[in-house]
């Protein structure tokens, strides 16, 4: 029996200029499907990475880890212009760093209104590209590296997409180093707190024991303070601290660490220092201290006692510091503002 042939059963008839664009159409449209995975691929990729760390040096080193197949590079820094001091991180290739840092510091001396580029000055075969990340360009992204035309190529093209998702990250880290900013330091004096002084006498220990260096600890209290606090108020009080610490800061090293452990109380940990080097240093405290003329009324003014310990081998951190502690001690006995060990 034939199969009935009517209107309901016949086909539209085929038109072959569609049907000759549709596979066309269909391939373009896959391709751009592929690109776009791809894209979300690679931006999953690089916040997984950039979500491993809250430390900027560390956040920076990642980007640039995941950045070098797509555009290799000799140093990418960041520069983050919104405070007081810059914040820098970077991360370097190799023995380049001496060299490259001061390149790249003198690139970022100030944020940038558009992406800029253009050659290295100087012995270097090198070029650079710096991009703002925020709208208020208080932060910009330097990226050195050794491709003349760079914008034409497909790293470029990557960096330029990824922008955006680098700068949410990097205000989550920026917060929580400034949280770790402010737990780690004296919120009157802006000195180190008494939890970074032991942590780092910890370290400085070490190290003296392994390399068999010298080391002093300084312990240095105020002397007549309480004077003031109770005859001009605890405001002038504070006023004093803060000149205090602003002097001791002026004379203190790079390498020294400076710390406010109490309420009058200071100490100092001088590495790689003899006794004799870190007795001539306090002893232009004390001075420095007394040229300040802080005083209550009727009081004697306000100075500095200072007891110093000179690390021996064996010596544990609890010891040097009972050290520290009973000369600082004696220099109060002897008639203050004077330094003993």
């Amino acid at each position: 029996m034939g199969v009935p042939v009517g209107p309901r059963s016949r086909q539209p008839p085929v038109n072959p200029v569609l049907f000759a664009r549709y596979p066309a159409d269909l391939l373009e449209e896959l391709r751009e499907y592929k690109r776009q995975s791809e894209r979300l691929g690679r931006i999953y990729e690089l916040h997984r990475h950039l979500a491993e760390t809250l430390d900027m040096n560390a956040m920076i080193a990642a980007f640039s880890r995941w950045l070098m197949p797509y555009w290799s590079h000799r140093l990418l820094a960041y520069r983050h212009f919104g405070s007081k001091n810059p914040l820098t991180a970077y991360v370097c290739d190799g023995d380049a760093q001496r060299e490259l840092l001061p390149v790249a510091l003198d690139l970022l001396q100030a944020p940038v209104n558009g992406m800029a580029h253009g050659q290295v000055s100087g012995q270097y075969r090198l070029f650079y590209h710096l991009w703002p990340l925020s709208p208020e360009r208080q932060e910009s992204l330097l990226l050195l590296h050794g491709e003349s035309m760079a914008q034409e190529g497909s790293g470029f093209k990557v960096l330029t997409e990824v922008l955006p998702d680098l700068y949410g990250p990097l205000q989550r880290t920026l917060a929580y180093e400034e949280l770790y900013h402010q737990a780690r330091r004296d919120a009157l004096t802006g000195l180190v707190n008494r939890r970074v002084f032991e942590e780092r006498l910890l370290l400085e220990l070490s190290k003296a024991e392994r390399y068999n260096q010298p080391l002093v600890l300084a312990c240095l209290d105020l002397d007549h303070f309480k004077a003031i606090n109770d005859r001009l108020g605890h405001a002038e009080g504070d006023a004093a601290l803060q000149r205090v610490a602003q002097a001791f800061a002026g004379m203190v090293r790079d390498s020294d660490l400076l710390a406010r452990v109490g309420g009058d109380e200071f100490a100092m940990v001088l590495p790689n220092t003899s006794l004799d080097n870190a007795r001539q240093l306090t002893t232009r405290l004390c001075q420095r201290v007394a040229d300040l003329n802080i005083r209550a009324p009727d009081a004697p003014p306000l100075g500095v006692s200072v007891g110093l310990a000179c690390w021996q081998e064996g010596a544990s951190f609890k010891q040097l510091w009972e050290q520290a502690d009973a000369a600082l001690y004696r220099a109060k006995a002897a008639g203050r503002s004077r330094v003993a060990h």
